[in-house]
């Protein structure tokens, strides 16, 4: 039986292993999805056996390491080099393929929740490579305002995107997000609400804005998305619906064959 794994650090609350195992399972692949958590000091050696192992079909990747894989493995493709992470391993005649999955999962994501964002003032919530790809799916055609606690960190994020879109893209402060007033579309693509957390805990936002995203992909609704729902004017995308689309692409990459989408949608803990 072939192993695929999940790398990082933390990785037991992962709802990813129920998903892909209800996906091998009903198309009778000798598959088995497993967790992998990997210290810094044992991420090199962990993907030197997936180069090594025969048995190995590849990764997912998550928190803290998507950033760094991107430059351990040994090609990338030219969505994860825009997005500057890596999510998906693809193990192929020992070597390492790079991939991200996650705008693809953020368009589809949003396409299933109702929601069209076009002309509209956006505020991106983090600056890792999940906003990255956010932003790169949400710039042309809107204005984007990126605010992380780190505000050097968000004024390198957007430093680094293409300048070639049809929209404005800047960095703001922490401090100076939670006094916006408006915004159309709300991107939380921090890890508040992983564990309870209000990711608008002290934003000055009266009403909510009318479409929010939050990428968190928790088994209980977040705080964001329990008061988003409970505002009748907020249409929502729920973190489980990208991490759906996300595992949908990444089970492809790995298998060659078509996700079983409804199958892995009713292995989630809640329907989305």
């Amino acid at each position: 039986m072939s192993q695929v794994w999940l790398i990082g650090r933390p990785v037991a609350h992962s709802l990813s292993p129920a998903i892909h195992n209800a996906a091998f399972a009903k198309l009778g692949l000798p598959h088995r999805y497993e967790l992998k958590e990997s210290a810094d000091d044992q991420l090199g050696a962990t993907l030197d056996r997936l180069r090594r192992d025969d048995d190995l079909l590849g990764a997912n990747v998550t928190i803290p390491y998507k950033e760094t894989v991107l430059r351990l493995v040994d090609e990338v493709d030219e969505e994860a080099r825009q997005i500057g992470a890596v999510n998906t391993i693809v193990c192929r005649g020992g070597r390492l393929i790079g991939h991200n999955t996650d705008r693809l999962g953020f368009h589809n994501g949003l396409e299933g929740s109702g929601m069209l964002v076009s002309n509209a003032d956006v505020l991106v919530l983090g600056a890792g490579g999940a906003a990255r790809a956010c932003i790169l799916e949400l710039q042309d055609g809107n204005d984007v305002l990126v605010a992380n606690r780190s505000f050097e960190r968000a004024e390198r994020l957007v430093a680094s995107m293409p300048r070639d879109k049809d929209g404005e893209l800047r960095a703001i402060s922490w401090d100076e997000a939670r006094q916006l007033p408006w915004v159309d579309v709300l991107v939380n693509a921090t890890p508040m609400g992983m564990n309870g957390e209000d990711a608008l805990e002290g934003f000055a936002f009266e009403p909510l804005p009318p479409m929010i995203a939050d990428l968190v992909p928790v088994a209980a609704e977040t705080p964001l998305v329990r008061r988003a729902r409970e505002a009748q004017h907020v249409r929502v995308m729920d973190g489980l619906l990208m991490l759906l689309h996300q595992a949908a692409r990444s089970f492809e990459l790995w298998t060659g064959v078509p996700a079983p989408l409804e199958v892995m949608r009713a292995a989630l803990p809640r329907p989305v």
